[in-house]
């Protein structure tokens, strides 16, 4: 009677274990099978098909209206998202349309790549070339400002001096930099920076020829001798270390760098800039801030510069009035570098 239990027993764990056996492996062939047809074939995007419409353009007016702006619409079959590229920059657009704006005052050629994206990322592109016309008249009032007096830092005011994110390559500046019009990460109280060249710097806008769009801004480096700003754009643009001290790890400044009064050439041009105050990833006028900012450039000749050096001729105005501007520029580390001038 014992033996016949002991062989129920067995028999009982030996058909467990069979059933087990079979409804795990009845389990491993089912996902085989669902896993085996599960994927498609991949296919790549073909029939790129890229279209400009630039703004203003008709018969009298082949090259546009002047604003330089052109929107660019791509389509393609088996697209699942677009890319465009200007200049080596590249924007992913979903929708497939881009504007951008052109700042390059005359008529110029810019060529755009779009890029279909397809299942397991597989691209195609086509290329657009487009003539542009740019004729931007830089505003009066700005002119006659800028050319009134004699522009120096605006030492007593905090923010005179600033760093932030840097913008996009469209000029914008969204939840990852969206610091970039103002100076979010530090900015100098009054007077901080006494102990550099700074503050007996001056700089004159003068000359300003409204048919050329050009003027002349002479910088005065002041009883020093010397001027203030980043350890590497100055020694790669402007000569070396010429026996000056770098303040080392962490800023790497020359806070008097031995220079002399110089004059280059400046131009104005349009930019526009947009930033997501609320953060809510659109750029548009809303209630919680101008979101899309249409403004100017100052453009200087050579290795011309107004501020702190930091490599950059190309400054964008953010405020302006008769007697002060707050500005930025890009530095040579990608930052957004700030500053205000005021008139004496």
């Amino acid at each position: 009677m014992k033996e016949m239990n002991r062989f129920n027993k067995i028999f009982k764990t030996l058909m467990s274990l069979t059933v087990v056996i079979f409804i795990t492996g009845c389990e491993i062939d089912s996902f085989a099978e669902s896993d085996e047809h599960s994927f498609g074939e991949i296919i790549a995007p073909s029939n790129v098909q890229i279209t400009a419409n630039i703004v203003g353009q008709d018969a009298d007016n082949p090259n546009g209206d002047g604003s330089g702006e052109v929107e660019f619409t791509v389509t393609a079959e088996n697209a699942i998202s677009y890319k465009f590229v200007n200049n080596g920059a590249e924007t992913l657009k979903p929708s497939g349309t881009i504007k951008y704006a052109f700042t390059s005052l005359g008529v110029n050629s810019y060529t755009i790549t779009a890029i279909a994206i397809g299942a397991g990322g597989t691209t195609s592109s086509q290329n657009i070339t487009v003539d542009v016309l740019v004729s931007y008249v830089a505003p009066a009032e700005l002119i006659a400002a800028l050319t009134t007096g004699t522009w120096k830092m605006s030492k007593d005011e905090g923010g005179h001096l600033g760093v932030a994110a840097g913008l996009n390559a469209d000029n914008s500046a969204n939840a990852a930099n969206w610091g970039a019009p103002i100076p979010w990460w530090w900015s100098a109280g009054p007077l901080d920076k006494s102990e550099t060249a700074i503050y007996d710097d001056r700089y004159t806008f003068s000359d300003w020829d409204a048919d050329a769009g050009k003027g002349k801004l002479t910088f005065n480096v002041g009883p020093d001798g010397a001027i203030f700003g980043k350890e590497e754009p100055m020694k790669a643009d402007l000569g070396g270390d010429r026996g000056a001290t770098s303040t080392g790890d962490p800023n790497y400044e020359y806070e008097y760098y031995p220079y002399e009064n110089f004059e280059v050439e400046f131009t104005i041009v349009p930019f526009t800039a947009r930033w997501d105050w609320n953060q809510d990833g659109k750029y548009e006028d809303t209630p919680a801030g101008q979101e899309i900012y249409p403004g100017e450039k100052i453009i200087f000749s050579g290795t011309g510069f107004i501020g702190f050096y930091v490599g950059n001729q190309e400054f964008f105005i953010w405020e302006r009035s008769d007697t002060r501007i707050r500005y930025s520029t890009i530095g040579f580390d990608g930052n957004s570098w700030h500053g205000i001038i005021n008139n004496e």
